[in-house]
């Protein structure tokens, strides 16, 4: 494993089920992936979406991780919460087909040695944390790919190893970086004349990883996002999450002039204020200020001051922090010991694999011996890949909540 290289960790479900709705209309009406030839169609495209984005990073990624979902450890912890309580199955989507298909195409990300990840209640953002943790730990940097904006908390840079993480969101082709990373990015590189001290350096090919993370950026015309994830993570526990069902640390209802009535939260305008006051007489904001009594009474206290709070006691508040707390930050402070314990250990477990780069640049040569390129006069030719399969990306894809969490 070259430490100057990066691990792509993909958020799997995500990338299924964004590739699944944007997919041609079904040959049978109201069913989505109801035929062979649908789900042929299915399989080309994730394929030629996945290895775009691995060209897209082509020469610094040696090292690829898919994730997937299992039932989530938090909706036992805190059924009160109705964590994702608004996620429903989509009945128009034949799950039979969606499972085998998925099955096949990790099947074949395995033989270009793909590492899948997956453990018994953990969610996909669980692992996201856990190898980018790993990962980081022994000096290698991630890209983080998906869509889900809570993954902006794991940005960071070691400023001992360089070891660093980056969030790249293709269906809003944007880039998050920690706070000073494009100056890192471009500085000029140190002219080591011994190649020894250069090799004890670890300075082998970093310069060129700098290179191809600029290209990158310029080819795909990347929006590149420096953020603070202590700043990040203060603002989720007060705004929470609409899409995952997780309230506002302070939330009131409104009457319409229609009579029905509208759930208010705490905007990103006010939660910046509530930031500012914060830091301001504590100085720099660490999340494990969030598991302190102190602390959190603190924030409850100037979001009472600020939003002017007058529907909610100080108690109230300070139970939604630290319940936003407990579904939305990735820590081993909030994910059960056993889950952690799992997680870590199958990563350490892993067969050694090394990943087949050539592989991974085209959907012919992923796909390779199997029945989805086998036959380029079937259906599966359509039209829909214009002819030139290989110049598609997800930068079209919305970024939307999956409907079903696969088990």
């Amino acid at each position: 494993m070259n430490k100057n290289k990066y691990a792509l960790i993909i958020d799997g479900n995500y990338f299924l089920f964004r590739t699944l709705h944007v997919l041609p209309p079904p040959q049978v009406k109201g069913e989505i992936l109801g035929t062979q030839d649908d789900v042929d169609v299915y399989v080309r495209k994730l394929a030629t979406d996945l290895t775009y984005q691995i060209r897209l990073f082509g020469g610094i990624i040696d090292t690829v991780i898919w994730t997937l979902d299992s039932k989530s450890w938090r909706k036992d912890f805190y059924p009160t919460a109705e964590y994702k309580g608004t996620r429903k199955s989509d009945e128009s989507i034949n799950w039979d087909n969606f499972t085998r298909a998925t099955d096949e195409f990790k099947t074949s990300l395995a033989k270009a040695g793909v590492i899948s990840s997956k453990i018994q209640g953990a969610e996909g953002d669980d692992l996201i944390y856990a190898w980018n943790t790993e990962l980081n730990a022994i000096g290698k940097s991630n890209i983080i790919l998906t869509g889900d904006r809570d993954m902006i908390q794991l940005v960071n840079m070691d400023p001992s190893s360089e070891a660093h993480s980056l969030f790249y969101t293709p269906a809003h082709n944007k880039l998050y970086t920690p706070p000073g990373f494009m100056n890192w990015v471009n500085e000029k590189p140190v002219i080591i004349d011994d190649f020894f001290q250069a090799v004890r350096a670890h300075g082998v090919g970093r310069d060129q990883m700098k290179t191809a993370i600029l290209n990158a950026v310029s080819i795909k015309k990347l929006d590149v996002i420096e953020q603070d994830p202590q700043e990040f993570i203060f603002k989720k526990m007060l705004i929470g999450d609409g899409g995952d069902n997780v309230m506002p640390a302070y939330w009131w209802t409104s009457t319409l002039k229609n009579g029905s009535t509208r759930v208010m939260g705490i905007s990103d305008k006010k939660a910046d204020l509530i930031y500012e006051a914060f830091i301001k007489k504590n100085g720099p904001f660490n999340y494990m200020y969030l598991f302190s009594q102190d602390y959190i009474t603190d924030i409850a206290n100037t979001l009472i001051k600020i939003m002017n709070a007058k529907t909610m006691s100080r108690e109230q508040i300070i139970g939604n922090i630290k319940m936003n707390t407990n579904l939305m930050l990735l820590s081993s402070h909030t994910i059960p010991a056993e889950i952690i314990e799992d997680m870590f250990k199958s990563i350490e477990d892993r067969p050694s694999s090394t990943v087949d780069v050539k592989r991974l640049t085209s959907m012919k040569e992923l796909l390779a011996g199997t029945r989805y390129v086998e036959d380029d006069s079937s259906a599966i030719t359509s039209s829909f890949f214009k002819g030139n399969e290989e110049a598609a990306d997800m930068s079209f894809i919305t970024d939307r909540k999956s409907t079903k969490t696969i088990f």
